[in-house]
C-alpha cells in the first residue's frame, strides 16, 4: 500500500526544477554543478519493499578513482541481484570535478545503461539529488528529480532516504562552501586526469592532505546532522543518508536508527570504506566487495 499523509514531509516543495538534468548514455556532454534544485516532494513507493539496494557518493568523473569505478560497475549487477528498488542517493556524477575525460564519460554511460536495464526488468530506480550531482546534457535517461524518498519495508518500517546536504525543498548545508570549492576541485581533476605519474604519487603525499580535509568535513557534517535532521525523523522508523564519506556506517538520532549509503571513492579519499546499503530479508546491511564477492560488513564504517 502507498504511504499515507502522516508520512509526508511538512514542506514538500514545488515541482521538479531539474528539467534537462540527465546522464547521457552516449555522446559528448557539458558537465557542471546543478544550477537548480530538485524540489519535487518526497515520493512514496507503492506497496511494501521486499528488497532494495541504495548507494551514494560514487563521484563518477573523479580521475583518481576511474579504475576503481570501472571495477565497481562490473560488479554492480551482482549487488543489485533481486532488488526491486534501486536508489542512487546523490553525488553519483561529480559536477564539481566535472567529467573531463572520455574514459570517465564512458563510465557514466555504463551506469545509465545499467539503470535503463533495471527499469526494463521492472525494478524501481530513483535518483536523489546530491550536492555534487551534475547536468550532463539534453538527452534524458537518468536524472536526479527529487531530494527525498519515503518507502515502507516488508515489515512495515517507514524509511526516509535523503542525501544529507539539504533538509527541505530550499534548505541546504554549507552551500556557500560548496560554491567556493567547485573551481578548485575542477582544476585538481584536470591536472590529475592528464598525468598518470601524478595519479601514481597521490597516495604518497597530496592524497593525505585531501583526505584530511575530507575527514574534517565529514566530522563537522556528522555533528550537524542530528540537529538538522531532527524535524525529518518524526513519524519515521529508519533514516537513510549519504553525503558523509568517513565515519560510522550506522548511528541513531534520538530513537531512530540511521544508515549511510556510501561512499565508493577510497583511491581519492584514503582510508574510506567502499560500501553500499542493502535491504533484504527484513534487515538493512552495509555491503562491500571482498575476496571476489559481495558480503555484509559490520565494521562501524
Amino acid at each position: 500500500m502507498a504511504l499515507g499523509p502522516p508520512f509526508a514531509l511538512a514542506q514538500p516543495g514545488s515541482t521538479s526544477a531539474l528539467q534537462g538534468s540527465q546522464i547521457l548514455a552516449r555522446g559528448t556532454a557539458t558537465w557542471e554543478a546543478l544550477p537548480a534544485r530538485a524540489n519535487s516532494p518526497a515520493m512514496s513507493t507503492s506497496g511494501r519493499v521486499q528488497s532494495a539496494l541504495l548507494f551514494s557518493d560514487v563521484h563518477l568523473g573523479w580521475a583518481l578513482c576511474s579504475r576503481h569505478h570501472a571495477r565497481w560497475l562490473r560488479q554492480l549487477p551482482e549487488a543489485v541481484d533481486d532488488a526491486e528498488l534501486v536508489v542512487l542517493n546523490g553525488d553519483i556524477v561529480d559536477g564539481f570535478r566535472q567529467v573531463q575525460r572520455a574514459p570517465d564519460q564512458e563510465l557514466v554511460a555504463q551506469l545509465a545503461e545499467l539503470a535503463a536495464g533495471w527499469r526494463r526488468e521492472g525494478r524501481r530506480v530513483v535518483y536523489i539529488e546530491g550536492n555534487h550531482d551534475a547536468i550532463p546534457g539534453p538527452s534524458s535517461q537518468l536524472f536526479p528529480d527529487r531530494w527525498c524518498l519515503d518507502f515502507e519495508t516488508r515489515t512495515g518500517e517507514r524509511v526516509r532516504v535523503l542525501h544529507g546536504h539539504r533538509f527541505s525543498a530550499s534548505e541546504t548545508l554549507w552551500e556557500s562552501y560548496d560554491r567556493a570549492g567547485r573551481r578548485l576541485l575542477s582544476l585538481e581533476n584536470f591536472v590529475y586526469g592528464r598525468s598518470a605519474t601524478l595519479r601514481s604519487l597521490y597516495r604518497f603525499g597530496p592524497g593525505w592532505l585531501v583526505s584530511a580535509v575530507g575527514a574534517l568535513e565529514c566530522l563537522l557534517g556528522r555533528r550537524a546532522l542530528p540537529t538538522c535532521l531532527a524535524p525529518l525523523v518524526q513519524g519515521v522508523d529508519v533514516l537513510v543518508h549519504g553525503h558523509i564519506h568517513y565515519g560510522p556506517g550506522r548511528g541513531r538520532i534520538g530513537h531512530v536508527p540511521t544508515w549511510r549509503t556510501g561512499s565508493w571513492v577510497s583511491p581519492g579519499h584514503l582510508r574510506t570504506a567502499d560500501r553500499m546499503l542493502r535491504y533484504r530479508g527484513g534487515r538493512f546491511e552495509r555491503i562491500g566487495w571482498s575476496s571476489g564477492r559481495w558480503r555484509a560488513f559490520d565494521d562501524g564504517r
